[in-house]
């Protein structure tokens, strides 16, 4: 039995998770030795339980039995593969940098950086009243990638660099050969070279200021920092650096990306949202977050035995049958948020893309003390990014034609990838407004 959606089924794997809440709702994978898991509570409470489910075993879900230099290599200590306490010092180090006050205060220059990029679209078409673009590459990329690499203080003329390395990097999960893994590992030294220049470079710059506070970058922030009364080492600057790389820009890239596609594939409630910007902005974001959510998994292992209980629907009409599930210490879980943020018993109308929607306790960012970092930016960046497109563009579509939902599918490319939900290229046509 399939565990994880189909390919053909990655834009849309809701139906493969509606089944699977229903019939399987916690399954072990004997060939693989993990577990998977669909329903809401049970997530949450797993999530939340990180004395008995740890998150250190990586990142990345990588197949057992590879090189330990390679695996020592990509699963490194980070905020994301931590326990307590050491996962409570790394973040002590930036969570007050991503709290929404101060994460507020970035609105006025990504506002601009919006409004720089849809200045480069129009440019492009010529000033044509019927216009193209590509919103992804042209849009929903740039944006995060650019606001991310102000953040840290690295060039956003690279950015095409850093857009291949997380490619690589979101692939493993589809490629697991020893091969891929060898250059997933190959990926992670070459941003370790490109971060040791950029962390001379402020550490110098520093060392020559009579203020060592000057430089606000995250990069900078890190290097100052300490974690009982020492400052982080070499490795865990790089390590950081790595993670708020790829993590800024790629949850955020999909967010966009899949906002615009729902609201094209449900016009009934694009022109709700057009009609009432101001009071359904950020609702509309959250169920974007929920319904095409733009992560759709998370891992965690055993620390010990673990007992869950597991209800299903009996077959032939029976009563709701209970048993006994038994998680052994090790074994990974699978925790498919996706599935989660489509429960009937949470949500109600889950497989209706509702912009009103008052429910919003998804799980798109997590819970518990993994909850994502970067959620406010995301958010803001998100709000910004559709309020700004819908204000200045009039008569969005999907450029190209079609004749139902099911021949929508098949008019582009997702992601190739089961933990994050998106789309490589979205051709959309536009008319552009006068500005006022």
């Amino acid at each position: 039995m399939e565990r994880y959606p189909l390919v053909e089924q990655r834009f849309s794997p809701f139906d493969f998770y509606s089944s699977m809440r229903k019939n399987n709702p916690i399954i072990f994978d004997e060939e693989n030795e993990r577990w998977g898991v669909y329903r809401y509570n049970d997530i949450e409470k797993i999530l939340r339980d990180h004395s008995r489910f740890s998150s250190k075993f990586g990142p990345l879900d990588l197949p057992l039995g590879i090189p330990p230099e390679y695996e020592e290599n990509i699963h490194r200590p980070s905020l994301i593969n931590s326990d307590p306490p050491y996962h409570r010092k790394l973040r002590s180090i930036v969570d007050t940098l991503f709290v929404p006050i101060e994460i507020s205060k970035l609105a006025p220059r990504i506002e601009n950086i919006v409004n720089e990029l849809i200045d480069k679209i129009i440019e492009k078409n010529n000033n044509t009243t019927t216009s193209t673009m590509d919103l992804i590459s042209d849009f929903a990329y740039p944006l995060p990638a650019t606001v991310i690499a102000e953040l840290l203080g690295v060039p956003f003329e690279d950015r095409d660099t850093y857009h291949q390395w997380a490619d690589v990097i979101v692939g493993l999960k589809e490629n697991s050969n020893i091969d891929y893994i060898k250059k997933v590992s190959k990926t992670f030294d070459e941003m370790d070279v490109y971060f040791s220049k950029l962390i001379e470079e402020r550490k110098k710059s520093s060392s020559s200021t009579q203020d060592n506070d000057d430089d606000d970058t995250l990069i900078g922030r890190i290097i100052r920092a300490k974690v009982d009364e020492h400052f982080l080492s070499e490795s865990e600057i790089l390590t950081f650096s790595h993670l708020l790389l790829n993590a800024g820009h790629i949850t955020t890239v999909n967010l966009i990306g899949n906002s615009i596609f729902s609201l094209l594939e449900n016009p009934q409630e694009l022109k709700r949202l057009q009609q009432n910007k101001n009071s359904l902005i950020k609702p509309a974001i959250e169920e974007t977050l929920r319904y095409p959510s733009p992560v759709q998994l998370v891992i965690r292992i055993a620390n010990d035995d673990v007992t869950l209980s597991e209800e299903k629907e009996g077959g032939g009409g029976r009563e709701i049958e209970k048993q006994e599930i038994k998680i052994k210490k090790d074994q990974k879980i699978i925790l498919f948020l996706g599935s989660a943020n489509h429960d009937e018993s949470v949500f109600t109308d889950p497989e209706r893309f509702d912009i009103t929607r008052k429910n919003l306790r998804h799980m798109a960012f997590g819970t518990g003390i993994h909850f994502c970092l970067g959620a406010p930016l995301a958010r803001l960046e998100g709000q910004i990014a559709l309020r700004t497109l819908l204000e200045r563009f009039d008569n969005l579509q999907f450029d190209f034609d079609y004749s139902d939902r099911q021949d929508l599918y098949t008019k582009f490319t997702p992601l190739k990838s089961s933990l994050f939900l998106g789309l490589s290229h979205l051709p959309i046509r536009f008319q552009t407004k006068n500005r006022q």
